[in-house]
């Protein structure tokens, strides 16, 4: 029983531990009760910046990508993803 509960944390092949993910250069990504929050250095985010940060989410979440939908938003120079990784 332990074994199998223990198989279920494990990250999946080509993934990387939840640790040990890193955000693309130029850009923060963190994971929170809102989801992923993504932030861009130097000049914040404008809305029409939807595309780039959801490209910063994805490189963050490696091969599962970014879970987006008609939940996302634009706030105050973040984009948030409510959905996480896939």
């Amino acid at each position: 029983m332990v074994l199998a509960l223990g198989a279920c944390a494990r990250p999946g092949v080509g993934e990387a531990p939840r640790g040990a993910r890193t955000a693309p250069e130029g850009y923060a990504v963190a994971e929170g009760a809102q989801g992923l929050v993504v932030t861009r250095a130097g000049q914040p985010f404008g809305y029409a910046d939807g595309a780039e940060a959801k490209r910063a989410a994805k490189a963050w979440c490696g091969p599962r990508g970014v879970a987006s939908g008609d939940l996302d938003n634009f706030r105050e120079g973040v984009w948030l993803f409510p959905g996480g990784c896939a």
